[in-house]
């Protein structure tokens, strides 16, 4: 049979106080704008919130001139047809 060691709690402290640490080391890591992942985290955030703005941004003001663009380019080519035949 194989004999189960009992727990060891200074072992198990010493443990999760390692985790906790190392867990919070990274984290700080990448919230630092002065490391290059920590700066390669926060230029993608801007990157993508900047992105989303103008996006959305285009959508709501372009749309609206492409569609009247294109009545127009629709009303042009039916004039200049009737004017040719």
């Amino acid at each position: 049979m194989v004999e189960h060691e009992r727990p060891d709690p200074h072992f198990d402290a010493v443990t999760a106080r390692l985790l906790r640490r190392e867990s919070l080391r990274r984290a700080a890591s990448e919230l630092n704008t002065i490391s290059g992942p920590g700066l390669e985290s926060v230029l993608a955030r801007i990157s993508a919130e900047v992105t989303a703005e103008a996006t959305s941004r285009v959508a709501r003001s372009v749309s609206p001139s492409l569609v009247e663009n294109k009545r127009n380019s629709q009303r042009i080519g039916a004039t200049s047809r009737a004017v040719v035949a």
